[in-house]
């Protein structure tokens, strides 16, 4: 299974992205911050899904996306919510006939008994 998700920063930012080992994907994201980050959604299905629907958030939120000088990153602006890109992500996923579900709401890798 593959798993595109959405991420929350310590400072409220969300972002996106897209792992097939969702733990330790986490965990990175934890250990780079400081603290325990919280992925608010992850979806689960195919790895093409997965990546098709994090190529039309690029594409379509490009104006959205944050930038750090020149650099391009996988986080939207402040301005913007996890329920305005949750919002985003799943009307894609219904647009494209996706095969993606919500497998986990809320997940940090401290509740992952796996």
């Amino acid at each position: 299974m593959y798993h595109l998700y959405l991420v929350k920063g310590i400072g409220g930012r969300i972002g996106f992205g897209i792992a097939t080992n969702i733990k330790d994907r986490n965990k990175h994201y934890s250990s780079h911050s400081g603290d325990i980050v919280t992925f608010p959604v992850i979806y689960g299905g195919l790895r093409s899904h997965a990546k098709a629907i994090e190529k039309t958030i690029k594409n379509e939120l490009s104006d959205h996306i944050w930038y750090v000088d020149d650099w391009k990153t996988e986080w939207l602006d402040k301005k913007y919510d996890e329920t305005f890109l949750e919002n985003f992500v799943s009307k894609t996923i219904e647009e494209k006939h996706c095969k993606l579900k919500i497998i986990h709401r809320n997940y940090n890798f401290t509740l992952d008994n796996s």
